[in-house]
């Protein structure tokens, strides 16, 4: 694409000041907090005092907004214990269900994860007379798990290292060395990093799948050696921020997290992949019932406004939109401005491919 073609994409110029976003934030945790829970055909237990529910997510700033936005308001209208874990590591994740004792009863995970480890037996079957998946887009809605946001992986860069006027603008620019000097970072999964490397090598987006995987990694070859592979969001974001770092892949809610703290940065939607994550409960948990109805709670308007406000997230169920701040919408994956120049990272392709290239993936890190 022509970089005149190039859509009016929202710099790192601070959209909200820092206490009207506190005072904007603040008054939907206290809304979510104190709501009481809408008429639903969802059966509700109404007191879980004495039972304990281990959540995991990706730590960080996206795993402290979860908490505020439905695991406390859930603990204090049910009386349950909800402790955090994480951030969530799959391989650590398998061990525990194949050991049939699982330490987390509910956890996000990411789409990909999702439809590989339902056929594996990794997760209950969403049950539908507690969690009531009526509220969401049916889109997202999956036998094992409830969407809570739609985000997408970006193209983030330092606006000390770059301008707006001449600023990485493609992940063909990622890869280029010479144009673009520098540490530049990617994420340290076969997930998103063969399209992002297809992307680089110049295959259009509607002929990206079935993944070309051997030019995918010849493509990768060439930046290795310049990339700093992360593994949590929290990292990701601490890269760019002190400048470790002058570009490189992060998702756009931990970006839209930096520059709200006062970080100078800017982001690319060109070439985007969108992804969703996913609650599921845990293979095994000797909570099953209780964790179901945390999900539940996950499912509601306040709940996903209050992720969105804060994380530039997508929600699910669309009458949250009806609560989100104007100022967060440019930031949302789902803005219908980017459909021409993003797509949606093709989940079925995932399944099938999931461990095979995972494997491939750990084998190439460590040549």
């Amino acid at each position: 694409m022509d970089d005149n073609d190039a859509p009016p994409f929202p710099t790192a110029t601070p959209l909200i000041r820092r206490r009207r976003f506190g005072a904007l934030v603040g008054g939907a945790l206290a809304g979510a907090m104190t709501s009481a829970l809408p008429e639903s055909s969802a059966a509700q237990p109404a007191n879980l005092a004495g039972t304990k529910l281990v959540f995991a997510s990706w730590g960080g700033v996206y795993q402290n907004t979860q908490k505020a936005a439905f695991c406390d308001p859930f603990a204090a209208r049910t009386k349950a214990t909800i402790v955090q874990d994480g951030p969530v590591d799959y391989a650590k994740y398998r061990v525990m269900i194949k050991s049939g004792a699982p330490a987390w009863d509910a956890l996000d995970v990411e789409a990909a994860f999702l439809l590989s480890g339902g056929p594996d037996n990794l997760f209950e079957k969403l049950d539908t007379k507690i969690v009531d998946v009526s509220r969401l887009e049916p889109k997202y809605v999956n036998e094992y798990g409830a969407g809570v946001i739609v985000w997408a992986y970006t193209l983030g860069y330092s606006l000390t290292a770059y301008n707006e006027a001449n600023h990485p603008r493609s992940w063909a620019d990622l890869f280029d060395v010479k144009k673009f000097p520098g540490r530049r970072m990617m994420r340290d999964r076969v997930v998103p990093s063969l399209e992002i490397a297809l992307l680089a090598d110049g295959v259009p987006m509607e002929n990206l799948y079935p993944l070309d995987v051997e030019r995918a990694f010849r493509k990768l070859d060439t930046v290795k050696q310049d990339a700093v592979w992360w593994t949590t969001n929290s990292q990701c974001q601490q890269l760019l921020a002190d400048g470790e770092v002058t570009m490189g892949v992060i998702n756009n809610g931990r970006l839209w997290d930096i520059m709200k703290k006062g970080s100078k940065v800017g982001i690319e939607w060109n070439q985007s992949l969108k992804a969703v994550d996913y609650l599921v409960v845990a293979k095994g948990s000797k909570n099953v019932a209780a964790a179901m109805a945390l999900i539940n709670e996950s499912t509601l308007p306040e709940s996903q406004a209050v992720i969105a406000n804060a994380m530039a997230t997508a929600p699910t169920n669309p009458a949250a939109f009806a609560l989100i701040d104007e100022a967060a919408k440019p930031w949302m994956a789902t803005n219908p401005a980017y459909d021409k120049f993003s797509m949606l990272i093709n989940e079925a392709y995932w399944r099938d491919n999931f461990k095979e290239l995972s494997d491939r993936w750990a084998k190439w890190k460590l040549s």
